[in-house]
């Protein structure tokens, strides 16, 4: 069934373009196969906790940032294509969404059950109306591709709660996303800024795409747009001449035709040795591990192609002072959640979400056991060392000012990586499987 709908956006109408009953071909996902298990053990209460503080902050955020329409029924969003009014609402979408169906107790959020989902519903609603699909203006960006991939998600898993006016939009503008010219982008030594993290927020959508409509016509051609940006986003020199083993049916060699980090494992980026950069495959590229098992299907061969080169260079490559900054040492200091960061960094040094999300990846899918008893450790230490800055504020939020004051979104980014950390142990818990397979030979 086709229909148009006419919206009220910053006192402007439009009408959005003619729906085309995608809906149809949405897999939802069986929440039923997942056990009622207890999650009782002290990773999960740490993730649980952090999750409860973040939802309470964005909830309050979210109701003072935005605009309430007159009937009160979503949250109108400033119809523009720009990075700071789309992406904090897509993740707190995201995290909210995953508070909601891991269990996260809605009296340690401070909402009712009930509040909390009319909330984030609001929030998928406001931001899937102003879609160039569905008549607005955000969409074709360079970065929208993450922030669809966050906003169809949220409403995948909400399903069954959403109208079905948002569920038509939300299938469009993945849709519409997915369909783009994706095309994978090489640094190969020039310039300040590796392409890694380009290529892997380019990839989610595609994987989002694939997971929510696994029969739609186009899924084949996604998923081979999807395995060439995730094999060519922490590519080294080297892997463009390996041909010792494949992945997703092609040698690294037949895959590349450039490389995006050094050969042992570092991003430049912003033209400096950037663990912030490096810690991005996890909350970008292996968001594969979050999804795909929500419907029992294989990971990609591809998801985390590298990863464990990348977080071993971050755990165990040591840096001289002089030339690089004192005390010098190794990116993640033993026995400490703080990073040393070589050659300083333009964002903040108190980034622990990124790298917590890193260390819940390797010690929840077991790589390497003596590494894994490190990253397990680590991993406790920033959940602490997080729980302890968000206890300094009554309403859930982490940094204070002066900590953290170089992107607008940050509360909500950090909510959506402590959320996929906490969502990948659920997932664990209920024993799913995280088998990879090469998807592109079904």
């Amino acid at each position: 069934m086709t229909k148009r709908v006419a919206f009220l956006l910053a006192g402007t109408a439009f009408v959005s373009t003619v729906f085309s009953g995608l809906t149809e071909m949405v897999e939802p996902i069986d929440w039923s196969r997942f056990p009622a298990v207890n999650h009782s053990d002290s990773e999960f209460e740490r993730g649980s906790k952090l999750l409860s503080n973040a939802a309470r902050h964005s909830l309050q955020w979210a109701e003072a940032f935005y605009e309430t329409g007159e009937s009160g029924d979503r949250y109108l969003i400033k119809n523009k294509n720009v990075e700071w009014t789309i992406r904090p609402a897509t993740s707190a979408a995201l995290g909210l969404a995953i508070a909601l169906k891991t269990g996260v107790a809605p009296e340690s959020i401070g909402f009712s059950k009930e509040e909390i989902t009319a909330r984030t519903l609001k929030l998928i609603k406001g931001a899937a109306s102003i879609h160039k699909a569905n008549g607005g203006k955000w969409g074709d960006h360079w970065q929208s591709s993450l922030w669809a991939a966050q906003v169809g998600r949220a409403a995948w898993m909400l399903w069954d709660e959403l109208d079905d006016e948002t569920r038509e939009m939300v299938a469009e503008l993945v849709v519409y996303e997915a369909n783009r010219n994706y095309k994978v982008r090489y640094w190969n030594g020039k310039g300040g800024d590796s392409k890694a993290e380009e290529n892997s927020w380019d990839s989610m959508i595609l994987q989002v795409a694939v997971a929510m409509m696994p029969n739609h016509p186009d899924a084949g051609e996604w998923k081979r747009k999807c395995s060439a940006l995730l094999v060519g986003s922490y590519c080294r020199p080297s892997d463009m001449e390996r041909t010792d083993f494949t992945v997703d049916g092609k040698t690294p060699a037949e895959w590349l035709d450039g490389y995006n980090i050094r050969e042992d494992g570092i991003v430049i980026n912003h033209h400096l040795i950037h663990n912030d950069y490096m810690a991005s495959i996890a909350h970008l590229q292996m968001q594969g591990f979050m999804v795909f098992p929500l419907v029992g299907l294989p990971v990609p061969e591809s998801v985390d192609f590298n990863f464990d080169v990348v977080y071993r260079t971050l755990a165990t490559k040591e840096f001289v002072s002089p030339p690089f900054k004192e005390p010098g040492g190794s990116m993640f200091i033993p026995g400490s959640p703080e990073q040393y960061y070589p050659k300083g960094t333009d964002w903040s040094k108190y980034r622990y979400a990124c790298f917590y999300g890193m260390d819940t990846l390797y010690d929840v899918l077991g790589y390497e056991a003596g590494l894994g008893e490190k990253a397990s450790e680590w991993r406790r230490l920033r959940a602490e060392r997080m729980l302890k800055m968000q206890a300094r504020h009554e309403d859930g939020r982490l940094y204070a000012p002066g900590e953290y004051d170089t992107y607008k979104g940050v509360e909500q980014m950090v909510f959506w990586m402590m959320a996929d950390a906490h969502l990948l142990q659920w997932l664990a818990d209920c024993g799913v499987s995280f088998e990879q397979k090469n998807w592109l030979e079904e």
